[in-house]
C-alpha cells in the first residue's frame, strides 16, 4: 500500500517546475479575464425621442442628455465609439398631459459581450400637448427682390395654402410659411418653377406635401422714346 503512494507521490513529481508553469498560467489567465469583466466606462449620450402619438406634440423639450456606464472586456470598451450611442425615449403609449416616461436599457446598441450597468437618470418627465391643424397662407422669397420688383406684375402660387399641424400657440408666430429662396431672371414670358415650404416652428409640420406651384408673370418692357 505504501509502494503505491510512494508511486503516486512519485509521477506527481515528475516535470513539477512545468507543472508549476502550468498551474501560474491558468491562474494567471482566470485573473486577466476577470479582470477584463469587470472593466467600467462613462459617458454621455443624448436622448432620442420616438414614436409621438398622432395628434400629440411634445410642448417643451430640452434636449436631454444621460449619462451611461458601460460593462465589458476592455479590450473592446478601449475601441469603443460612444459618439453613435443614443438612449429612446419611447412615446408610443403616452397620453396628453405631463409623465414620466423609463428609458429603456434594451434600447442601446452596443457590441456583444457588453452590458448595461446603467443609465442616469433612468426617466424623463414631459408634457404632452393636443395638436391642431389650420391652413396658413404661403408666400415666397425671391431673391434680390428690391431690384427687380419693379419688373415684376403678379405672383401666383398654388397652393395658396397649405395645412400644417401645430400646438394652438405656436400658431401665433407663422402667421405665414414662406418657400426657399428662389433666384428669378425677368424677361418676356413668365417665370415658373416649384419650390419647398420651409418650416422651422418648433413642433409645427406640413400636412401632405411642402412643394408649391411658383409662377411670375412680368410686366412688359417698354422702350424709352
Amino acid at each position: 500500500m505504501l509502494k503505491k503512494y510512494d508511486n503516486i507521490i512519485a509521477i506527481a513529481g515528475r516535470n513539477l517546475p512545468l507543472k508549476l508553469l502550468a498551474l501560474l498560467l491558468a491562474v494567471l489567465t482566470w485573473w486577466f479575464v476577470a479582470k477584463e469583466n469587470r472593466t467600467v466606462i462613462s459617458f454621455n449620450a443624448p436622448v432620442e425621442i420616438r414614436n409621438i402619438p398622432n395628434g400629440l406634440a411634445l410642448e417643451t423639450f430640452i434636449d436631454h442628455e444621460v449619462e451611461v456606464r458601460l460593462q465589458g472586456p476592455s479590450a473592446i470598451l478601449s475601441n469603443f465609439n460612444t459618439s453613435n450611442i443614443q438612449a429612446t425615449m419611447d412615446l408610443s403609449k403616452c397620453k396628453p398631459g405631463k409623465q414620466t416616461v423609463k428609458l429603456s436599457l434594451q434600447s442601446l446598441k452596443i457590441p456583444v459581450g457588453v452590458s448595461v450597468v446603467k443609465i442616469v437618470p433612468g426617466d424623463l418627465n414631459i408634457v404632452l400637448k393636443e395638436t391642431e391643424r389650420r391652413k396658413i397662407k404661403v408666400s415666397t422669397k425671391i431673391k434680390g427682390w428690391g431690384l427687380i420688383q419693379h419688373r415684376i406684375r403678379n405672383v401666383e402660387i398654388e397652393p395658396r395654402e397649405i395645412e400644417v399641424e401645430a400646438l394652438p400657440e405656436e400658431f401665433t408666430r407663422i402667421p405665414v410659411v414662406y418657400t426657399r429662396e428662389i433666384e428669378v431672371e425677368p424677361g418676356p414670358e413668365a417665370f415658373t418653377t416649384v419650390s419647398r415650404v420651409e418650416l422651422k416652428e418648433g413642433n409645427a409640420k406640413i400636412i401632405g406635401s411642402p412643394d408649391v406651384r411658383i409662377k411670375i408673370h412680368f410686366h412688359p418692357i417698354t422702350e424709352e422714346p
